[in-house]
């Protein structure tokens, strides 16, 4: 039998006083079901009713998002917000104040997470995003004997159903290393990656080490520019090669599903091929179904991108200053109708976030994206973007994948 579709994004909007409780349950439920049992999904739980109590207490037509993380078994709890953050934006004070035992929701989450990503985003509000390891499963399988030699990617998804369904018709992976092995995806398991069991609610975060009571080992998580505490990469660490794929299974609902399951159990079988292989894979394996618009992208170690996509999946390289190169993909039906595929190569895009989404996400932000949106962290520039530009009836999936990061 085959395992079923999991990894799908619980949305909470924040509207009411009604959204922490149901955030905290949704987030207890993950985090169980993940193997964070006991006291690691109770902080989980806390740490997502107070962001939704914050949210909503601020009339922030914000939401929380509890999804798995694309680095490991564990889970992310992330939260947008419309108002304009209280520090003007450097992502280290105070978004939004007044909670337990008078301290602020920054301070809090610091002592709730094993790793916290902040960023307050000129015009478009703050956003957060927490992490939890699950313990004992590394975050990133590599090739044997070489996690002391490459530095892994910095990555961030999500993956929301039509509202009202269960079941989503987009999906994505990624792999990466020095023979791009699996590293993760939106689809319960290929061999090898640890995946957990089917959820209602998702499953999550990257892993590391940790201590007897569960939380991270070393110092505590911070706020500010990227995720705190030991997911920096080590200096002088080769960067990884890395590929990524978001799938559009046509339509939505179970046979969709079904497609996007298949292509991500396909990719996972051979990453490394050339794309145009890859995709004929992929293009071979979804004969029968309904088909699917596919993107892949690849980055070399030497900072060239490869780029091979077949319908309605868009694709892009972004940088600080905005969107550096936007891909065209050809016609098609993967697994219908699909001409002979064809990479595009553009070079030197070693320091660029890959992006990739469906048409979940409506494509015109790129031709305007303001300030601070292209330069935000992979974990959470998908949540940011699909809140913001989300499209209405459809499924949504959108993939992040930025340099690994350095520490000093």
């Amino acid at each position: 039998m085959e395992r079923p579709l999991t990894g799908v994004t619980v949305l909470v909007p924040a509207h009411d006083r009604d959204a922490a409780g149901a955030a905290a349950r949704a987030a207890r439920r993950a985090a169980s079901e993940l193997g964070l049992a006991g006291p690691r999904a109770e902080r989980a739980a806390e740490c997502a009713g107070e962001l939704a109590r914050a949210l909503a207490a601020r009339a922030d037509r914000g939401a929380v998002y509890v999804q798995p993380s694309p680095l490991g078994r564990g889970l992310d709890v992330a939260a947008v917000g419309s108002a304009p953050p209280e520090d003007g934006g450097a992502g280290a004070g105070r978004w939004p104040d007044g909670t337990r035992a008078g301290g602020t929701l920054l301070e809090v989450l610091r002592e709730l997470a094993d790793d916290l990503v902040v960023r307050g985003t000129p015009g478009r509000g703050t956003a957060v995003c927490a992490r939890w390891r699950a313990s004992g499963v590394p975050g990133l399988p590599l090739e044997a004997g070489a996690r002391e030699a490459v530095a892994a990617p910095d990555v961030g998804a999500l993956r929301l159903p039509v509202d009202g369904e269960s079941s989503c018709g987009d999906a994505w992976a990624v792999a990466a290393g020095p023979a791009a092995g699996p590293v993760g995806s939106g689809i319960a398991g290929p061999p090898g990656t640890g995946a957990g069991p089917s959820l209602a609610t998702p499953p999550g975060a990257g892993a590391g080490q940790v201590g007897e009571d569960g939380r991270a080992a070393g110092a505590g998580p911070t706020a500010g520019d990227g995720p705190a505490g030991r997911s920096g990469a080590r200096p002088g660490a080769a960067t990884a090669a890395v590929t990524a794929m978001v799938v559009d299974g046509l339509g939505h609902g179970p046979a969709a599903a079904r497609a996007a399951d298949l292509a991500v159990r396909t990719f996972h079988g051979s990453p490394a091929l050339p794309l145009p292989r890859l995709m004929a894979a992929v293009h071979e394996a979804l004969r029968g179904t309904r088909g699917a618009a596919v993107g892949l992208l690849r980055r070399s170690a030497d900072g060239t991108v490869e780029h091979c996509s077949v319908g309605n999946v868009r694709a892009y390289v972004l940088g600080r200053d905005g969107v550096r190169h936007r891909f065209g993909a050809q016609p098609g039906v993967v697994g219908w109708n699909m001409p002979p595929p064809a990479a595009q190569r553009l070079p030197d895009a070693l320091d660029g976030t890959l992006l990739l989404h469906s048409d979940g996400v409506d494509g015109r932000w790129a031709h305007s994206p303001g300030p601070g949106l292209t330069g935000l962290p992979a974990p959470l520039l998908p949540v940011v973007l699909a809140h913001a530009h989300r499209a209405a009836r459809d499924d949504v999936t959108a993939l992040a994948v930025a340099p690994a990061r350095r520490t000093p």
